[in-house]
Formats: C-alpha cells, sequence, structure tokens
C-alpha cells in the first residue's frame, strides 16, 4: 500500500513536471468593480477601477501562489436634490426651472498588499506556443487601506482613511500569447465597500461587488 502511495506521488510530480506551468511570472492587471444598487437618474451606482502587480510562483500545473501590490480609485454620483448630505452649490438654474447635476460626491482612493492562492485546471494545449491553455479560480487575500475625500461630504473637508480586509475570487481563462507572454480575462466577486472608512456620513450603499478584468502575464523563468 505505501508503495502504491509513493509510486502515485511520484507519477503526479513527473506529469506536473512535464505538462505544468512556467513556475516563476510577473502578473499585470486592471479591473474594474461596480455595485447595482439604483436604477434612476439621481443616484448612480458606485463604481471601482484598479490595477495591481505580482509575482506568482506555480508549484504545479494545478496551482500557484501569487503575492503584489494593489491601487486603484472608486466615486459615486448622486443628483444634488437626492440628500441632506449634498451641498446645495451643486444647483444650476436654467430660467425658471433648477436642474439638478450630478457630481462624484463620494470619491477617494485604495491600496493594498496581497496575497492570492490560484487553482488551474488545463483545457488545452498549443504546441506552436509550447504551452497549455487554463481555466482558474483565484482566491484574493488584502488588507486594503481606503482613502475618502471629504470635501463634498456635509461641508467637510480633507480626506481621512481606514484599513480593511478585502476578498475578492475570480473565475476565468487564461491562455498563451508567444513562449513568454500570456493573457487572462475574468469576471468575479469582492467584497469593496468604501462607506466602512466613515458609516456615519454615507447615506447610500457603495458596495461594488461585481468584477470584470483582463490581465497580462511574463514568464521569468521556467
Amino acid at each position: 500500500m505505501k508503495k502504491l502511495i509513493l509510486t502515485t506521488f511520484i507519477s503526479f510530480l513527473f506529469i506536473s513536471n512535464l505538462l505544468g506551468q512556467e513556475g516563476h511570472k510577473i502578473n499585470a492587471d486592471i479591473d474594474l468593480s461596480f455595485g447595482l444598487h439604483y436604477f434612476n437618474s439621481e443616484i448612480n451606482n458606485p463604481l471601482a477601477g484598479g490595477a495591481s502587480l505580482g509575482y506568482e510562483y506555480d508549484v504545479n500545473m494545478f496551482f500557484g501562489v501569487e503575492a503584489g501590490f494593489r491601487f486603484g480609485g472608486f466615486n459615486q454620483k448622486i443628483g444634488y436634490t437626492s440628500g441632506p448630505n449634498i451641498q446645495p452649490e451643486g444647483v444650476l438654474k436654467a430660467g425658471l426651472v433648477d436642474i439638478p447635476t450630478p457630481e462624484a460626491i463620494y470619491k477617494g482612493t485604495y491600496w493594498a498588499p496581497y496575497i492570492a492562492p490560484k487553482f488551474y485546471l488545463p483545457i488545452g494545449y498549443d504546441d506552436k506556443k509550447d504551452r497549455a491553455r487554463f481555466i482558474f479560480i483565484e482566491n484574493r487575500f488584502s488588507l486594503t487601506h481606503i482613502s475618502l475625500d471629504l470635501d463634498k461630504v456635509n461641508n467637510q473637508s480633507g480626506s481621512t482613511g481606514k484599513n480593511c480586509f478585502m476578498y475578492e475570487i475570480r473565475a476565468g481563462y487564461m491562455f498563451p500569447i508567444n513562449e513568454r507572454w500570456g493573457m487572462s480575462c475574468w469576471l468575479g466577486y469582492n467584497t469593496f465597500d468604501f462607506s466602512k472608512v466613515k458609516p456615519s456620513e454615507i447615506r447610500y450603499k457603495n458596495s461594488t461587488p461585481l468584477q470584470i478584468g483582463i490581465g497580462f502575464n511574463y514568464i521569468i523563468s521556467q
């Protein structure tokens, strides 16, 4: 029984080395996250855009770990007639009609170091590029610093920040461009919510759970 287990394990490692991924690579990603909370002209849904740069080590063809740094920004536009915490000077007059103009009242930036275990499933092989095609699931964990601009919130000024734990899960497809470069695209879910910075001042829904993104990877060693 022990010999069978040992033989199976060695065979698995051998196959992984033959068909596995590249070992070491650099990843660069861009993404857009959004919420679908409102469907009217006065309150727009929140948006968050970001980019990340990371180093990934692939243990075998099924599993890899990435560590890196992520940064981006967010905003939510709201009509000036929509709530009590909006400055009145945003209303323009056209004849006798008051026209509420939208403004990026909630806006700011964020940054975070992250670690991301990844699970891969090979679905094909490109003979010309000598690389496999994969579908993958990525679980990304980060301690995110969110900075909120207060200049248009209750007539305050300056900014305030808070560190928040954030989780992302991505399901996507990765394919080779050439022998060194590859590309990926994904759909994801995340727990980003900038109302956590100052919940007493933000009276709207600000989470951006839905995500789309694309990324590029470059093999640095095999």
